[in-house]
């Protein structure tokens, strides 16, 4: 497994040196001057021309590019172009916002995916079956950006339960804060767990180790939660991961729309205001992040089936 992990980080170097490259490419091919739009209207050719100058606009492109990949792969992530604050520093100010976003996201979705996804199971062809897959169809067609306002008309606008606009101030729980955007992301991930639980959970009940369980004599619970979801843990383990990643690739809409000050927001901002450096390190920080998640999921498999464990050691 060791070796495994090693292969699969250092095949992760070139994934994420690519991903800076790509986006510090489609930055200079999106339309219009970063230092005309950074200073505003009102600000003369020689203004905006000292600008380019100070900050390294004015050079030519193998060297930008030479520069900025020689801080990157140096840990510097470079210096925000508005704020004029080192990219890591910003970052480590949203990150604790968007990591308890994507954790309570996470957790509540595979608590519900699952705890449904068991139920459709064990009533298959009744209503309560037909009504869990109908409403998970439902979640999954419909996206997270439509999902996240009708919740902020609903139970902002509407309502009054929690706040319209998401930035902490005084007065106003974080709880009123995040139980919306946690709820757009359990909507649209428990969906696919809930599936994911039902038809595999269905397809270990055919197994006949649990037709042996049942003829032991152990009624349907144990057999259900001893013997049928251990075993329909692989596709489980696979769903959350992926939702997982998805948490994090989501909260760009979602804090967005909420206007929650974390990564995704600040990425949207950034690629606004033609901020350069804050959109190349951001989406780094992000892919590195995505990696990571991707990584982890694998190490799971390992943990929930052994024999992941020796086919890793044959590799």
């Amino acid at each position: 497994m060791g070796r495994y992990i090693l292969h699969r980080l250092l095949i992760a170097i070139p994934t994420v040196i690519g991903v800076f490259l790509a986006v510090f490419l489609i930055m200079r091919m999106v339309p219009g001057d970063p230092a005309a739009i950074i200073l505003g209207k009102n600000a003369t050719d020689e203004q905006i021309e000292l600008y380019r100058e100070q900050n390294g606009l004015n050079e030519p492109f193998p060297v930008q590019i030479g520069v900025a990949l020689g801080k990157f792969l140096t840990g510097d992530l470079g210096t925000s172009m508005v704020s004029r604050r080192t990219v890591i520093s910003l970052i480590k100010e949203r990150l604790p916002r968007t990591v308890e976003l994507a954790l309570w996201g996470l957790g509540l979705s595979t608590l519900v995916g699952v705890l449904l996804g068991i139920l459709a199971a064990v009533t298959r062809g009744k209503w309560p079956d037909y009504l869990i897959v109908g409403g998970a169809s439902l979640g999954i067609s419909l996206p997270s950006f439509y999902i996240a306002l009708m919740l902020l008309l609903l139970l902002g606008a509407k309502l009054g339960w929690i706040p319209v606009v998401g930035t902490p101030r005084e007065g106003v729980s974080n709880f009123k804060i995040l139980i919306a955007p946690v709820l757009t992301m359990v909507i649209g991930n428990s969906a696919m767990t809930l599936r994911t639980t039902r038809s595999s959970v269905l397809e270990i009940m055919r197994e006949n180790f649990i037709k042996t369980a049942r003829a032991k004599g152990l009624d349907e619970r144990a057999v259900l939660f001893g013997h049928a979801l251990k075993a329909a843990a692989i596709p489980i383990v696979t769903v959350v991961g992926y939702n997982l990643a998805g948490c994090f690739g989501g909260a760009i809409i979602i804090e967005t729309v909420f206007t929650r000050p974390g990564i995704g927001k600040l990425l949207i901002d950034a690629i606004n205001d033609r901020d350069y450096a804050v959109v190349q390190g951001t989406t780094a920080f992000i892919s590195i992040m995505l990696i990571a998640v991707n990584l982890l999921t694998d190490v799971v498999y390992g943990l929930v089936d052994p024999r992941i464990r020796i086919e890793a050691k044959r590799g």
